[in-house]
């Protein structure tokens, strides 16, 4: 039966990483050349994810259906920031930019940063899926990459012409995770 986990969350898993492949390639705005952040955290993602595959494969821990809500809960945060973005595509992370446009539709409603969420939970489902310590690394480090493009994406706004709109935004709306609030005002 656990080959059969196994094939189930590493199926999913694979479904997650591959919208996220479509998304660099053809979703999101790019300004000129990727940004080396970009393809700094394209290559950890694709080697961090090949280290889960080659895990995935010696087995699943028993919290292997977590997993699967994680990836899934994930692949839905993904697919409607892509439906709220579509008309408007946000830039490839670590872009220098400077904003014209700012998203308060769908998920960004709720966070400034969905696709990022829609990463970090990405992550922890790999991290729950294995067994051990060592499956928490790659949350780890791609979260802090997150922290640090989502910083950079705030300094950028900061910094705009859109300043006191997202402002205002940064108090309604959580970074990562949706504010208590909101949730409840809708």
């Amino acid at each position: 039966m656990h080959i059969v986990y196994n094939a189930i969350t590493g199926f999913d898993a694979t479904i997650c990483f591959a919208a996220f492949s479509w998304g660099v390639k053809k979703h999101f705005r790019s300004t000129g050349a990727m940004p080396l952040g970009m393809k700094v955290t394209s290559l950890l993602s694709l080697v961090l994810f090949a280290a889960f595959v080659w895990r995935i494969a010696q087995g699943t821990s028993g919290l292997w259906l977590v997993a699967l809500g994680l990836f899934t809960a994930s692949l839905a945060v993904f697919a409607a920031a892509v439906a709220a973005s579509h008309r408007t595509p946000p830039t490839l992370a670590f872009d220098t930019d400077a904003p014209n446009f700012l998203l308060q539709d769908g998920p960004y409603r709720y966070v400034r940063h969905p696709f990022y969420l829609a990463y970090v939970l990405f992550w922890l489902g790999t991290a729950v899926a294995v067994q051990g310590m060592l499956g928490w690394i790659a949350p780890a480090v791609m979260m802090a990459l997150y922290i640090e493009a989502a910083s950079r994406e705030e300094r950028k706004f900061a910094n705009s012409s859109l300043a006191d709109a997202y402002k205002a935004y940064r108090a309604r709306a959580g970074m990562f995770w949706p504010r208590p609030i909101a949730l409840l005002v809708g």
